[in-house]
């Protein structure tokens, strides 16, 4: 839990891009998904369809997606994925 994280839910903080991600909150606007699993790459994928950028935020140094599903983040060019 962060100190602010009450102050931003439903401004900008989420924890589900299935839900909030088509709101007009985040239309357009280049957003941060954190994870390197298989949720965290297939919420950055499909939020590519409302988003203007998505920063797939890792903190290893490599996907523990499967590799389809890190195959789909890593080709998508409106993905940019930082390691650690």
């Amino acid at each position: 839990n962060l100190p602010s994280e009450k102050k931003f839910w439903s401004k900008g903080i989420s924890a589900c891009a299935i839900c909030d991600g088509a709101s007009p909150l985040f239309k357009d606007q280049e957003v941060a998904v954190v994870g390197g699993g298989d949720s965290a790459c297939e919420e950055a994928v499909y939020l590519t369809k409302y988003v203007s950028h998505v920063h797939l935020l890792v903190r290893k140094n490599e996907l523990r997606a499967s590799k389809a599903m890190a195959d789909r983040a890593l080709e998508n060019k409106n993905i940019t994925v930082h390691f650690e």
